[in-house]
């Protein structure tokens, strides 16, 4: 997660426009899908501390899409193993952390539309912050 948001700072330090893939609060919905997978919990104070560092960066973004599973939709360019149950953990957390934490975001489903809708917001958030 510190790895992910040092990038972003650094990124957009001397950009009108940044664009990053997977934010912080993506990270913290994969170590608590992965302690969920392993059946534990984890500390409470450790937890904590995660969400509330994955919460100082929220609120840096113009727009944050959040997809949502399509569980029969093949994965593309795979380089590791997945587990479906895993993948499901994940965006069920991912989805509970925005929502618990009032985090605006665009959901955003696996169709043409959908896509086509993303990108387009996308295209006209960045163009709207990049000075005539």
């Amino acid at each position: 997660m510190t790895q992910g948001i040092a990038d972003e700072i650094a990124a957009a330090h001397h950009a009108d426009v940044a664009l990053a893939d997977r934010a912080a609060i993506d990270a913290l919905a994969y170590f608590s899908a992965a302690l969920e997978f392993r059946g534990e919990t984890g500390d409470p104070a450790e937890n904590e501390r995660l969400r509330l560092l994955a919460s100082t960066q929220h609120t840096k973004y113009d727009l944050l899409f959040a997809t949502v599973l399509d569980p029969g939709a093949p994965v593309e360019g795979r380089r590791h193993a997945y587990d479906p149950r895993y993948r499901s953990l994940v965006d069920r957390h991912v989805h509970r952390l925005l929502h618990e934490d009032g985090i605006d975001h665009v959901r955003v489903l696996h169709d043409a539309h959908d896509l086509d809708r993303a990108v387009l917001l996308a295209v006209t958030a960045a163009a709207s912050a990049v000075p005539a």
